[in-house]
């Protein structure tokens, strides 16, 4: 239709008309570019927001983990003083207490760090889409700072081993399954860490295993200096949380505004 009549008015010399249908295509496709570019910076938008939602969704549970990771290393760190405290006749305790506070000793808090948003940003060179410069940069500094490797915690797990070699099966699974951290424990719920690991816990039917193992805690020796260990450790664990709990503080919302 428009080469139509441009080629009319070229005919008939129409130097008018023909600019002015010079004027109109172009000014079509401008429109058409500016049109296709104001949906593909909507769409980019949309999508930054998306990630930008999901990222900070991610880091909220960053910061249940670090939250949990801190309170968690310091209950245990308790438990293995209580229990050293008793074994070198500081304080004066049940069977069973010294053998619940000498299992809590051995317990880790073993939730993986959640990066799949992090990764997917990195993996699709989206990252550049989060325009949050301080949540990018705390982001970047957080997942690639690899804080797992970081952990002062014995990796062969020597005191852990040590209590195993000196505890009934049976025992084991009744601490277990009552004084180790709730099984329905959920990412995210920060009413619960608290008393994530310190809580009352009863062992019923294992009286004999209770006092038997009681018996070989306190005539095992070599325990003491793993449970020195373990208390340190745990409290080095612990207290190295205080710059991610900081971060965290300073990039997300206050918990009380989160969703």
């Amino acid at each position: 239709m428009i080469l139509a009549r441009l080629s009319r008015a070229i005919r008939q010399q129409n130097w008018f008309a023909v600019v002015l249908e010079f004027v109109i295509v172009i000014a079509g496709v401008v429109i058409g570019f500016q049109v296709t570019e104001w949906n593909s910076q909507r769409k980019a938008v949309a999508r930054a927001d998306i990630l930008t939602a999901r990222l900070i969704e991610d880091l909220r549970d960053e910061q249940w983990r670090v939250e949990g990771n801190a309170i968690y290393n310091a209950q245990v760190s308790d438990n293995a003083q209580r229990a050293i405290d008793a074994l070198e006749g500081r304080r004066t305790v049940d069977d069973e207490t010294l053998v619940v506070e000498a299992f809590r000793a051995t317990q880790i808090f073993s939730f993986p760090i959640i990066r799949t948003t992090y990764e997917e940003l990195v993996a699709t060179g989206a990252i550049d889409l989060i325009t949050d410069s301080a949540l990018l940069v705390a982001a970047v500094e957080y997942y690639e700072t690899g804080s797992e490797n970081l952990s002062f915690q014995d990796r062969d797990r020597t005191y852990r081993h040590a209590f195993f070699r000196l505890s009934d099966r049976a025992l084991y699974d009744a601490l277990s399954a009552n004084c180790a951290e709730p099984r329905t424990l959920g990412i995210g719920d920060f009413t619960t860490l608290p008393e994530i690991l310190d809580f009352p816990c009863d062992i019923e039917g294992q009286d004999e295993a209770i006092a038997a193992m009681a018996e070989r805690l306190r005539s095992t020796p070599e325990l003491l200096p793993l449970l020195r260990q373990r208390a340190i450790e745990t409290t080095i664990e612990s207290q190295s949380q205080i710059y991610w709990r900081t971060l965290f503080a300073e990039i997300l919302p206050p918990l009380e505004a989160a969703p």
